[in-house]
């Protein structure tokens, strides 16, 4: 039985929107492209009651977010999408309780548009492999179901 977080793994080496023009080398290389490819698209995102501004090249030299904190948002992400996937309420159980973590934490509300930015694009890629199959794996809902609720 293969976890979620494996088939993910063995996806986003060859994923076109996190894999952009070569595949990561390490989970290093795999969360500064994530978070770069968020930065590109922060615009699209609300920072508190406006959306954001595009990132400007100092941001993308300094990036607002750990790669530590990347990570954690990274495997959120995944979780979500297969939630989504398997019909599990991923906003109440994880991106909700993990948006109000990180807001105990004192990100400012654009580091907290970029967060939401990463979770998107990681579910988003789960989502788009399981496209057009037939339901949800049995293995995976159990992997879903015994990871799914945030906890810091």
């Amino acid at each position: 039985m293969r976890s979620l977080v494996a088939i993910f793994i063995s996806i986003v080496l060859s994923a076109p929107a996190l894999a952009q023009a070569q595949a990561p080398k390490s989970r290093e290389e795999l969360m500064l492209q994530t978070q770069r490819l968020a930065l590109d698209n922060i615009h699209s995102a609300r920072c508190g009651a406006d959306r954001c501004k595009p990132a400007t090249e100092e941001e993308k030299k300094n990036l607002p977010l750990s790669l530590t904190e990347t990570s954690q948002v990274f495997g959120r992400g995944i979780f979500s999408g297969g939630a989504a996937v398997c019909g599990i309420d991923w906003n109440k159980r994880n991106y909700e309780p993990m948006m109000a973590y990180w807001r105990k934490q004192k990100k400012t509300e654009r580091q907290l548009a970029l967060i939401s930015v990463i979770h998107g694009i990681v579910m988003e890629q789960i989502q788009s492999k399981f496209a057009g199959a037939e339901g949800c794996p049995p293995e995976m809902k159990q992997d879903v179901e015994a990871k799914i609720d945030f906890k810091p």
